[in-house]
């Protein structure tokens, strides 16, 4: 795999945004993991600076490091790949064979870290390797004042523009809820009329308030995609064409729930 498909894996900005991701996922699910799954992230965590949110650890690696039995770590990494924190990227070798897996942090999360909690992300989180960075000076540094950089970047561009209580009172607050993390009040307006738009091309039989749950995890595999740079255009474009897609496939499972439609012009259903 080479180094500009590695880029298009990650799945965040920096390794701030990629901290508290994993902190979010452990102050929600900590409790529940076994000890050797918090080893087994804690390396993969600490191995995932580089390219913020992937790992390059080979199961056996993360078994000779974390002093951990192979078994013990494959059911690790499926748990937290089951708990959507991970996805297996798979790799093939030049010679045709299949590689190893790449483990890729998810961005796409429900789980985040309460606000009182964020103060303390930097002293929680994990260091990267010695090895890997053993100046500590940005100046001396070209990767950590890159990552610097682009931190200050990506905290420009997420700046609040107003507060979400003055959007207009038809935007169902559910979607507001998945939205606001991602997108600023007039994004997540402009989202919502992406929405009513595509709702107005089918012929569904409830409102569009009675489809919220599909319209908002359209909306956070559109965030996936665009965190994974799989969107070509705009995010709005593909979110539209992707809301489309669910609506049609709504209307189609409405129609085969009510045996009174023996007919159906599937041909024509987006006319």
């Amino acid at each position: 795999m080479n180094i500009e498909a590695v880029r298009n894996l990650q799945s965040f900005p920096n390794t701030k945004e990629l901290n508290l991701r994993v902190r979010g996922f452990l102050f929600h699910h900590k409790p529940k993991l076994s000890e050797g799954t918090l080893a087994v992230l804690r390396y993969i965590w600490r191995h995932s600076v580089k390219y913020p949110g992937v790992s390059f650890a080979k199961v056996e690696t993360i078994q000779n490091k974390t002093n951990k039995s192979r078994s013990t770590v494959i059911r690790a990494i499926n748990c937290l790949v089951n708990k959507q924190l991970l996805t297996r990227v798979p790799t093939v070798r030049p010679n045709g064979k299949r590689g190893v897996n790449i483990l890729v942090f998810r961005a796409d999360a429900e789980e985040r870290l309460p606000e009182n909690e964020i103060k303390g992300e930097a002293a929680a989180a994990p260091q990267a390797p010695a090895h890997k960075d053993v100046s500590s000076s940005p100046a001396d540094n070209p990767l950590r004042k890159a990552e610097e950089k682009q931190s200050e970047t990506h905290s420009e561009k997420n700046a609040p523009v107003m507060n979400t209580e003055y959007l207009p009172s038809y935007i169902p607050e559910t979607f507001i809820e998945v939205a606001r993390p991602f997108s600023s009040p007039k994004e997540v307006l402009s989202a919502w009329q992406s929405v009513q738009r595509a709702y107005s091309k089918v012929n569904l039989k409830q409102p569009v308030d009675m489809y919220i749950e599909r319209i908002n995890k359209t909306f956070k595999q559109a965030v996936f995609a665009k965190h994974h740079r799989l969107i070509r255009k705009t995010f709005l474009g593909y979110f539209y064409g992707s809301l489309k897609e669910t609506f049609t496939q709504i209307v189609r499972e409405e129609v085969m729930a009510d045996p009174s439609n023996l007919y159906y012009d599937w041909l024509n259903e987006d006319a």
